[in-house]
């Protein structure tokens, strides 16, 4: 066989398969599709857990979800971590009636510790009136064996919507 029908055929089965190649890769979903990844659905379970616990007022089911060293940081005075013991005595006593969680992200930094941040929106009964809150939150969760416990969470309030934007800034950042 010639160099030049060896090349010819080379060129021909590449150009081929090229195109089948081409043909069968996946196509990037639009932009407004949502792509859950294996984590953010693996700590998207773990946080509805821990809030229906709270809302149950199950104690064991926190217990299981939290480290022993767990606390909440906030951004409110007096600026030192909440205790674990703390926090759960006031979450237990004012459960929310109902919650969702959106914008989830998770981020592994070592093969044992993810951090996963989130919006969290709550409704409380207060007084017989709903109160609704909105806190950004970012949790530290720590693998051992094959159980996941959230070490630290730091949380704080969101204020404001989409109306507190500024409009004088454009999307070139001039105004």
């Amino acid at each position: 066989m010639s160099y030049r029908i060896v090349v010819a055929f080379i060129a021909v089965s590449l150009t081929g398969s090229g195109s089948a190649l081409a043909q069968s890769s996946p196509q990037t979903p639009p932009s407004h599709v949502a792509i859950t990844t294996r984590l953010v659905a693996l700590f998207s379970d773990l946080e509805e857990q821990w809030l229906n616990a709270i809302q149950k007022k199950d104690s064991a089911a926190l217990d299981h979800l939290l480290g022993d060293e767990f606390q909440v940081w906030t951004a409110a005075p007096p600026g030192s971590p909440i205790p674990r013991e703390d926090w759960q005595v006031q979450s237990l006593a004012s459960p929310p009636a109902s919650f969702q969680l959106s914008q989830m992200a998770v981020r592994t930094v070592a093969d044992n510790v993810a951090i996963a941040s989130f919006v969290l929106q709550t409704s409380l009964n207060r007084n017989g009136a709903a109160v609704s809150q909105r806190h950004f939150i970012v949790d530290v969760w720590t693998k051992g064996g094959d159980n996941w416990v959230c070490t630290d969470r730091y949380q704080s309030e969101l204020s404001g919507s989409a109306s507190a934007v500024r409009s004088d800034i454009h999307p070139t950042g001039k105004r």
